[in-house]
């Protein structure tokens, strides 16, 4: 056989393999997003709301966006076949970009990244802009006599402040050079990896404070994002076993003000004292109740009848039961959850 009908014959086959590879991966089908079952479509079972307790239905989290985007291919879906994630500590303005996509392709990898990178920008930003004064401030102090109290308190105050410029110094060059633009994608990308299933962004977001969130006066539409968004997701973290959610919640129906949850839920004696009795029911092991603890089911107990006591406290232990399988969290669960979502030290 000659040279020029051997290589005219291979080009066939070559054709003919691509061919039918193409037709084997389009009769397949898209490949399904992680973590979807049979069960991702059914509504979540029932929990308390914001209006007086009437029940509410929140899908649990869910490997796809509120806003309808889905994953794209299984390079995407298939946690095996993604692409590696960037460096850690690589700068967030070289990757910025590529994070933003994969994730609004539906990584849930890329977009926990994306989060926690961005609030530890922006943790950075505000330490740098809080810092210089406060170690001013204890700098002074510290110059003069005091008592063996107050000395104490300064050496603490130093620690504190040495350990925040040694996170922003160590965190310098990750978070160089981005801009107001840049630090807009906070929210966004906040409430992105929330839907997507990360929990702690699920209670950054729904904790969130708006004076953390930069770009909130040019982006308006991010409140009413948060009123559509933060209850479902609340509701759907209480499920899945989440103290720090359920602690965020007996805030919001307690009447918390600095708990932006409130403002959707509205304040509801009944719903406060269910969350406040389930946090009760979940108490670490071998600790007490605090103060604090007693005194909110005492408040709200005065405020409510026998009957919706009793409604109360069946709720709180079906709660209990259901969604955290009769297991008191740990010793600091929720104060370091809380603490996690200001991405400091």
């Amino acid at each position: 056989m000659s040279r020029p009908t051997l290589l005219t014959l291979l080009g066939i086959l070559v054709a003919a393999a691509i061919a039918a590879l193409i037709f084997q991966r389009e009769s397949a089908g898209p490949a399904a997003p992680a973590g979807a079952t049979a069960e991702s479509g059914k509504a979540a079972t029932t929990v308390a709301t914001a209006s007086g307790g009437k029940p509410s239905t929140a899908a649990k989290p869910v490997a796809a966006t509120a806003s309808g985007r889905s994953m794209l291919d299984s390079a995407v879906s298939n946690a095996s076949e993604r692409a590696p994630l960037p460096p850690a500590n690589a700068p967030l303005k070289s990757i910025l970009a590529e994070l933003k996509a994969r994730a609004d392709a539906g990584d849930t990898d890329a977009a926990s990244r994306l989060f926690r990178d961005m609030q530890t920008c922006a943790q950075v930003q505000r330490l740098n802009q809080t810092m210089p004064g406060i170690a001013n401030r204890v700098l002074n102090d510290t110059s003069t006599p005091a008592s063996p109290a107050a000395a104490q308190r300064s050496e603490r105050m130093l620690d504190f402040v040495q350990r925040n410029l040694d996170f922003s110094k160590s965190n310098a060059a990750m978070c160089a050079d981005l801009s107001a633009a840049d630090m807009a994608e906070l929210v966004p990308a906040t409430l992105q990896a929330a839907q997507l299933g990360d929990a702690q962004a699920a209670n950054c977001y729904v904790g969130a404070n708006l004076n953390n969130w930069p770009g909130l006066l040019d982006n308006p539409q991010w409140v009413q994002d948060y009123k559509s968004n933060a209850l479902g997701l609340a509701n759907g973290a209480v499920q899945q076993g989440d103290w720090s959610m359920a602690m965020l919640m007996a805030q919001a129906y307690g009447g918390s003000s600095r708990n932006m949850l409130n403002q959707i839920t509205g304040s509801n004696a009944q719903q406060a004292y269910t969350y406040a009795k389930l946090m009760s029911l979940g108490q670490p092991t071998g600790t007490q109740q605090s103060q604090r603890s007693t005194n909110a089911l005492g408040n709200f107990s005065s405020q409510l009848t026998p009957a919706q006591i009793q409604a109360a406290d069946q709720q709180a232990q079906q709660m209990y039961q259901q969604y955290f399988n009769n297991t008191p969290r740990q010793t600091g669960d929720v104060a370091n959850a809380m603490r996690a979502c200001q991405g400091g030290p």
